[in-house]
């Protein structure tokens, strides 16, 4: 008699560990096939009801992390219990320590990465989760949905990334060819203002060349702006570096505006004695003239532009300050310097977005900084340039 009572708790001990060891294989097998986060929501509730015979439901966190519950779940979902238990890692409700007059138990769903959610099971026996065996099972089927629906997001963010890769490439494409069927037009105009300036008399022919002088100048600097974005995220930053004075590449930059600063009196503060850069003077030009476009284009008229030059321990600060309006208060400081970002986006101000981006990333491919912050005292922006020294080349 205790022979066969032994074999029979045996055999019954090998029933229920073929019956989880059953269960954990189909569940990874279903969520293996899984290509969409509705596809592993669906094969968890099903499986996990089945094998533990329970009500269950799923909370999964949305774009902004908040808890949202999932389609089909049938358990009573007490939303603040299950964010909890997410939060803190750790089992909740019925059957814990933590929150037991709840209906439901809550368990965390846990990936390498991150939680990707909660689990939540209303048992029809709840004392089936004393047994070691079945406790162990239901983590591993949580283990098993945490990895699946980890596995969905990263292929989600992988098409997402390779389709703003591929709109990305078509862009830079798109504005490097229409740049360059500009560029032949624009030297035209701007020539044949620039030779008609001189002996046109004065009144509004003269006013009506001046007119066109500046907007071909402004419109042949954004092109020129699209061009080096394009051809930066194409081929990357090739510096030509050389030895160049601070003041020679903030005169050079002035000349290159023209009359765009003409209704704003510039003040220059740079004092004897500063270091030479070691930088391409093309492209730091390319950002002296963006930044200094910008403080014309969005001050009023006959407010001063302050450009400023210190060396302080390894780097030397050049600052561009004006006494416009400032900053936008709905972006933050950081968020201009984004490609094809604007203070606003409807604007009679000439202008995508790209001079504050372009003239980062230039300022990076240096081994620099480049900062906004509001003036103090206000009104007005300042942008903060920092580059580095490097030791000094000897002189003649």
């Amino acid at each position: 008699g205790q022979l066969m009572a032994r074999l029979r708790h045996e055999a019954r001990v090998a029933a229920e560990r073929e019956r989880r060891a059953g269960a954990l294989a189909r569940l990874a097998r279903d969520l293996s096939g899984a290509l969409t986060q509705a596809q592993v929501v669906q094969t968890a509730l099903t499986t996990v009801s089945g094998v533990f015979d329970a009500r269950t439901g799923l909370l999964l966190p949305d774009a902004q992390e908040q808890l949202q519950v999932a389609p089909g779940s049938e358990a009573a979902i007490d939303s603040s219990v299950g964010r909890w238990s997410m939060e803190h890692s750790q089992m909740a409700g019925r059957g814990t320590d933590t929150l037991a007059a709840s209906e439901a138990l809550y368990v965390p769903l846990m990936a390498p990465v991150r939680a990707r959610g909660v689990l939540v099971l209303q048992l029809r026996t709840p004392d089936r989760l004393k047994v070691p065996e079945e406790r162990r099972l239901l983590d591993a089927c949580a283990s098993q949905i945490a990895l699946a629906l980890e596995r969905v997001h990263f292929v989600e963010v992988a098409q997402q990334t390779q389709v703003a890769m591929e709109g990305e490439r078509m862009r830079n494409t798109l504005l490097s060819s229409v740049s360059h069927d500009l560029r032949t037009p624009l030297t035209s105009i701007l020539g044949a203002a620039q030779a008609g300036l001189p002996h046109a008399p004065p009144g509004p022919a003269q006013d009506m060349l001046v007119q066109i002088r500046n907007q071909a100048q402004a419109l042949q600097q954004l092109v020129d702006n699209l061009l080096a974005m394009a051809r930066l995220q194409q081929d990357g930053v090739h510096l030509q570096r050389a030895w160049i004075p601070v003041d020679e590449l903030v005169g050079s930059a002035l000349r290159q505006l023209g009359g765009r600063l003409a209704e704003h009196p510039v003040q220059l503060q740079l004092p004897a004695g500063l270091p030479l850069l070691w930088i391409d003077a093309g492209m730091m030009e390319r950002v002296l003239v963006n930044l200094l476009d910008n403080a014309s284009k969005y001050t009023p008229a006959g407010t001063a532009v302050l450009v400023t030059a210190q060396a302080e321990r390894d780097q030397l600060l050049l600052r561009v300050q004006d006494r416009g309006p400032g900053l936008p208060a709905h972006l933050a400081p950081d968020q201009l310097f984004a490609p094809f970002s604007r203070g606003h986006a409807e604007s009679s101000i000439s202008g995508i977005g790209l001079g504050l981006a372009l003239a980062q990333r230039i300022v990076q491919a240096h081994g620099g900084s480049l900062h906004a912050a509001a003036a103090e005292p206000g009104p007005g922006a300042v942008f903060s340039l920092a580059l580095p020294v490097l030791p000094q080349p000897a002189l003649d």
